[in-house]
């Protein structure tokens, strides 16, 4: 069994594709490019894919991650060159590499993801007023959120989660980056960030309206910040 890690950008119509139609597509592109694919053993066999994070409907991924797993081994540029052609509109492909089958599970790695929001305010809005937003989630103690799940309505407090937070604000244009936790051991949404930015600063708008790009996902080792892909 061979390991190959995929990067790939998820925009355009792809963006509104689900997870699991994404698997489904991916699994059908790797079988028109004719790959090797290892599949499990037992009464229903299944290629191994194995996703780095789940991105949510209507995001775009500007560096979205798949490991994929191959019977016999090749070249990391061929696996690209026989892929990139037959992915759906909207998925494309960034680079491919080898990585080490021993190697840890990309979808346990993750710890944090990096984002990115761009939206619009009222241009009465001033660069101070958002300014003094920023700081105000900085600053916060805490910060609450509710979720809507199976169980109901969960509130919880979303600031230990929020690593950085930036804003770029120019005649009622909004770009808000920021790194977040991610992963297994708990997930802030985008969302949830600009909602407690507007909230928190007093500014007008709606989070929903928003556009989102998770531009990085990231390994936290001795302290510093490694990329995934």
């Amino acid at each position: 069994m061979f390991r190959y890690r995929v990067t790939f950008r998820k925009e355009g119509p792809a963006r509104w594709i689900g997870h699991l139609d994404l698997v489904r597509a991916m699994e059908r592109a790797c079988r028109r490019a004719g790959l090797p694919l290892w599949y499990s053993e037992g009464f229903n066999p299944r290629p191994r894919f194995v996703f780095a994070l789940p991105l949510p409907v209507g995001h775009i991924g500007l560096k979205e991650l798949v490991d994929v797993y191959l019977r016999v081994p090749a070249g990391a540029d061929s696996v690209k060159a026989r892929l990139a052609p037959v992915l759906p509109g909207g998925i494309v492909v960034v680079a491919v590499v080898r990585v080490p089958r021993e190697a840890p599970n990309l979808m346990a790695a993750v710890q944090r993801a990096s984002y990115v929001a761009e939206g619009g305010l009222d241009p009465a809005v001033t660069p101070a007023a958002v300014e003094t937003a920023v700081r105000a989630v900085l600053e916060a103690k805490e910060i609450k959120s509710v979720r809507q799940g199976k169980a109901g309505r969960k509130e919880r407090d979303i600031r230990p989660g929020i690593f950085d937070l930036a804003a770029e604000y120019d005649r009622g244009e909004l770009r808000v980056a920021m790194t977040v936790k991610a992963g297994q051991q708990g997930n802030i949404r985008p969302e949830e960030v600009v909602e407690a930015l507007l909230r928190l600063g007093g500014l007008p708008g709606d989070a929903m309206d928003f556009t989102f790009y998770r531009t990085g996902l990231f390994v936290v080792t001795a302290g510093r910040l490694v990329g995934l892909g």
